[in-house]
């Protein structure tokens, strides 16, 4: 052992003298070794290894104390001092602590510094020795987790419905008897008017027990119960009700789903929906009292019926996807706190979630169903048409930020079919807003002109969505049940029943071509003697 610094070989004769340091030793997985001799402060052997993960040769470096503090961080040098005097006075104290190193190249190097003080047979603190561990690469996965986490965690937190997480509390007998709050988003604890920390570890019967008392819109069940049968069966369930106590008085949508051994909820206010909902089913009724025997309401109450229909459809299709992408960042959140969440099973969920954003994407717009109303033939004047057409779809358009042009003189008035027009027009400005959507056209706009010869009435629709560049596709844009949009996206007869009513019921011709930018629609309707 020549040239072998005195601290290394002394360490070695202690190691074959005392079995609890090698003890020590052997319960430590290492990342290097260290040796402190005490009573002559400076002097501390450092193995090869300890500067290795520093980017070091052990040649570069003498055993002295003052090399490894040259390069360890300030503050955690300070923690690893404070340490070491507690550890000095009560051995019972562990000489245990995370410090940051700067790496040759400039980096940091996290490492977990563990060390034993030896005392002399009088009980004199003489030597210290101790083990390093790297832990730079556990570090950063943490790291990036944190980063996730907390990408999920805002996502959850933007959402406009509440989200609220829960655990069941059993009795004495293993019976589900309440439910505690593991997690809230920033609108529930809005709807609530509570703080999270208020919340979160909270029982749901303390906090709410108005969800134990029945309630009239679930036909006297208490949402208790049906949270319960959540849990127990593994089944969704979505609902509506009216909700009033504990300062709230409100008609919630609610979908509850079973995650882990409890549920998670997911809930809006509707309570402006259904006011106006209210209203509106009034408002048609009493017009329907005012005006009962006349055929062209029962074709507009009829008509209203659609609509709603389409409306809730679409508005159900977009929410399902928000609530299954609220429940996975959950599920990721959760598998990360309980430190299951790996690099596959992660990669694996945000798939999931972008299948979700993509479906969101789209609407359903299509009418479903097409239905030829007993119309009687009248006078209308076309511009006026095509105003109340567009009012009933403006709000889709303006979202999408889609202007409509209107060129119509208001003279230009022939005998139709009214609604029947109407359903028509909407399926084709519907279907330019789809394309503009889909095309990602950052200023959509949409052309209507018309004029009027001696015969008929000419109508051009015109948008800048892009047009069909494939001939054959545009060939069969009037065939039934042909779309180039996914299944859940479009029927592929919205512009099949355009056809037929344009041809056939209104004796008229449509034609489509594609244009710059776009496509063009041309409709030609015959001035009719009735």
């Amino acid at each position: 052992m020549q040239n072998t610094h005195y601290l290394k070989k002394e360490l070695y004769e202690k190691i074959k003298k005392d079995s609890t340091i090698f003890d020590f030793l052997e319960d430590n997985s290492l990342d290097g070794l260290w040796y402190w001799d005490l009573e002559n402060i400076e002097n501390e052997w450092m193995s090869p290894k300890f500067w290795e993960i520093l980017g070091y040769e052990a040649n570069e470096k003498k055993h002295l104390c003052s090399q490894w503090k040259e390069i360890i961080f300030p503050e955690d040098l300070e923690e690893a001092n404070k340490n070491f005097y507690l550890h000095l006075k009560n051995s019972n104290h562990p000489y245990d602590q995370i410090v940051r190193y700067v790496h040759k190249k400039g980096h940091t190097v996290w490492v977990r510094c563990r060390g034993k003080i030896i005392k002399d047979t009088n009980g004199k603190p003489i030597r210290m020795i101790g083990a390093h561990n790297d832990i730079t690469q556990q570090k950063n996965d943490e790291n990036n987790l944190k980063n996730i986490t907390d990408e999920l965690r805002a996502i959850i937190d933007s959402s406009l419905n509440g989200i609220a997480a829960f655990k069941p509390f059993f009795d004495e007998k293993g019976e589900i008897v309440d439910f505690i709050f593991t997690m809230v988003n920033r609108e529930a604890c809005k709807i609530v008017n509570l703080d999270k920390e208020e919340i979160i570890g909270q029982r749901l019967s303390i906090l709410q027990p108005a969800n134990f008392k029945p309630l009239d819109s679930l036909n006297r069940k208490t949402l208790f119960e049906i949270y319960k049968e959540v849990v127990l069966s593994g089944e969704s369930k979505s609902l509506e009700f009216y909700f009033e106590s504990d300062g709230i008085k409100e008609w919630f949508k609610n979908k509850s789903v079973k995650y882990n051994n409890g549920f998670v909820c997911t809930f809006e206010i509707i309570t402006k929906e259904k006011l106006f909902q209210e209203k509106l089913e009034q408002q048609l009724k009493e017009e329907i009292e005012k005006q009962c025997k006349q055929q062209e309401l029962l074709i507009q109450q009829s008509k209203m019926t659609s609509m709603g229909e389409m409306i809730g459809a679409i508005a159900h299709n977009w929410r399902q996807p928000l609530n299954t992408l609220s429940l996975l960042c959950i599920t990721v959140i959760d598998k990360f706190e309980n430190s299951n969440l790996n690099k596959e099973y992660l990669y694996k969920w945000i798939g999931k979630v972008k299948k979700q954003l993509d479906f969101m994407s789209h609407t359903i717009d299509d009418f479903r169903n097409f239905h030829k109303p007993k119309e009687e033939f009248k006078k209308i004047f076309l511009k006026e048409i095509i105003l109340k057409i567009v009012t009933l779809i403006s709000y889709e358009f303006k979202i999408n930020n889609i202007q409509i042009n209107i060129n119509i003189p208001e003279s230009i008035s022939f005998i139709c079919l009214e609604n029947q027009l109407q359903q028509a027009l909407i399926n084709i400005l519907l279907n330019a807003k789809d394309a503009i959507i889909s095309n990602n056209i950052e200023k959509g706009m949409v052309n209507i002109n018309a004029e009027k010869n001696d015969s008929s009435i000419i109508l051009i629709i015109k948008d800048n969505a892009g047009g069909i560049k494939d001939s054959k596709i545009l060939k069969r844009i009037f065939e039934p049940y042909f779309t180039t949009k996914n299944q859940s996206q479009g029927t592929g007869i919205g512009l099949y029943i355009t056809k037929l009513i344009i041809e056939e019921n209104l004796e008229g011709n449509i034609e489509v071509k594609n244009i710059k930018n776009g496509l063009e629609f041309k409709i030609q309707l015959p001035i009719l003697i009735k």
